[in-house]
């Protein structure tokens, strides 16, 4: 198997991504994942679904090496790159065609404290401040050695990325989750910054992707160690890797129904935008293999529209939120994925906003273009009144109108007693037609997985290490994240600690 080249190593990027379901799909075919007040259907490489199950066919490679890594997101092209650099002879196969993880595709924010862009940015901040606020996050629920590694590393990777791989980043540090000071640090385009970084990093010390390539089985020996993986090519012949080391970075499961419904039943039938790779096979191997799971039945989570992927501006906190009943729930403004959390656990997972005509007109031509398919496609309706445009979507339009006019009233005295709203986003809505518009959720992200330790290694039911298995990125997150996403960013700081720390351990064991 030849080294690949990676300067020609196809990655998406968010707009990628976006443009990329355009090209597969039209917007009528997109939109019709969403119908069904948001009771997400299914459709092609976009929806939930289950691992390849075509038959293996002869073993026609044994190859053997230091550190095999199972996965091309950024945690596994990282582990890959720290393995590589340490010494050991890495190889990274990945079952698509592309380094296909869901880091490719995120906005790129990463978490972290005591970093050298927050002392530009003249925030005093230290991993003691971040270990307080994930302990307030579900973090004193979990293992408290990791929360602590978490607190301590993640600026140290921040910084790793920004100082030695030189990943562009914004000079703002953000304020994300609930928490009080900015510890949000955002790549300069989005989460494919970093990813370019680490595969070039991988290039430069040597390892070897093998692409179009799904690991299929764990191999053990007599003592219960891990010593090969059997992997299977798209043409459906068999590769046995020999490897002393064995690194699992395959992704969550949210494109596993089976898996959603056993480990995050809350979360059943949430239409779904992570990578397409995102099925769980990984997992199910080291489970497989005696591996512990550790979760709580959480998920990541955005707010979805029905006529365009991704955090649609069309969910606008300058509009009214209401529910099925017509009334306000939240503020429009607040963080993103504590709403998620809130609407995923309504009994259809959606949620409606209100527009006046004055909002529909300051659109782009972008925007008014998805608001005329809405429209069109009985999405989003037209009334004369609040009421009117409500009634059409079936939700209780005399309370939409009350609603309206309470809201009014507090954009008009400048303050929201309700659910404190910033005042520069409280506004009245009074120019009629009104508008009603269709949104719901969508999952970014499984919270759950492998048990690991702080060396990344993989755990047992006994809490003892598997020997020669070790795991980086969301398919161990559980033992990081308890239900609630604690803030923007950690998921992708996770997989980019845990790959470094992984991927080093693991070449030092396999050299030593």
């Amino acid at each position: 198997m030849k080294h690949v080249n990676t300067s020609v190593i196809p990655s998406q990027s968010t707009t990628d991504h976006e443009h990329h379901l355009d090209d597969a799909l039209s917007r009528r075919q997109f939109a019709g994942l969403l119908v069904g007040a948001f009771t997400f259907a299914t459709l092609g490489g976009l929806a939930a679904c289950s691992p390849r199950t075509a038959p293996l066919g002869e073993v026609v490679e044994t190859i053997d090496c230091d550190v095999l890594v199972l996965g091309g997101g950024g945690a596994g092209v990282t582990a890959a790159a720290k393995a590589a650099e340490a010494g050991a002879k890495t190889i990274l196969i990945e079952k698509e065609s592309w380094l296909v993880g869901s880091s490719s595709l995120a906005i790129g924010t990463l978490y972290g404290a005591g970093t050298k862009l927050q002392k530009a940015a003249g925030i005093e901040d230290d991993p003691e401040g971040l270990l307080e606020y994930f302990l307030t996050r579900g973090g004193d629920k979990l293992d408290g050695d990791m929360q602590r590694f978490c607190a301590e590393h993640f600026g140290e990777t921040i910084d790793w990325l920004y100082d030695e791989l030189k990943v562009p980043f914004t000079d703002v540090v953000s304020l994300k989750g609930k928490d009080t000071v900015p510890r949000g640090h955002n790549c300069l385009t989005n989460a494919n910054d970093a990813l370019t970084a680490v595969t070039a990093l991988a290039e430069k010390h040597g390892v070897t992707f093998h692409f179009s390539t799904a690991a299929q089985t764990l191999i053990l020996d007599d003592a219960g160690a891990v010593v090969a993986v059997l992997a299977r090519k798209d043409d459906g012949s068999q590769v046995h890797y020999n490897a002393k080391k064995t690194i699992i970075a395959t992704g969550g499961f949210c494109r596993n129904p089976t898996m959603i419904d056993e480990y995050c039943p809350d979360y059943s039938g949430v239409y779904t935008e992570v990578g397409t790779g995102c099925t769980g096979e990984g997992l199910q191997m080291g489970l497989d293999a005696g591996a512990a799971y550790e979760g709580h039945g959480g998920t990541n989570g955005i707010l979805a529209c029905p006529v365009e992927a991704g955090q649609s501006k069309l969910i606008s906190n300058k509009a009214l939120w209401v529910d099925r009943q017509g009334e306000r729930f939240v503020n429009e403004g607040g963080q993103t994925h504590d709403i998620y959390y809130t609407v995923a656990h309504f009994p259809q997972q959606d949620f409606y906003a209100i527009y006046d005509q004055a909002m529909v007109d300051a659109l782009s031509d972008e925007l008014q273009e998805k608001f005329a398919f809405g429209l069109e496609e009985g999405f989003f309706t037209q009334g004369q009144t609040v009421k009117e445009a409500a009634d059409k979507l079936g939700l209780d339009g005399a309370a939409a109108q009350k609603t309206l006019e309470a809201y009014n009233e507090l954009a008009q005295a400048g303050t929201d007693i309700q659910f404190k709203k910033k005042t520069e986003n409280l506004i009245a809505l009074t120019r009629a037609p009104y508008y009603a518009l269709t949104f719901g959720v969508c999952t970014h992200g499984s919270f759950g997985g492998f048990h690991v330790n702080t060396d990344f290694q993989v755990l047992d039911t006994t809490g003892t290490p598997l020997p020669n298995l070790y795991s980086a990125g969301e398919v161990c997150c559980g033992t990081f994240i308890y239900d609630d996403y604690p803030a923007g960013g950690c998921g992708l700081n996770w997989s980019y600690t845990s790959g470094r720390y992984a991927g080093t351990n693991a070449a030092q064991a396999a050299l030593g």
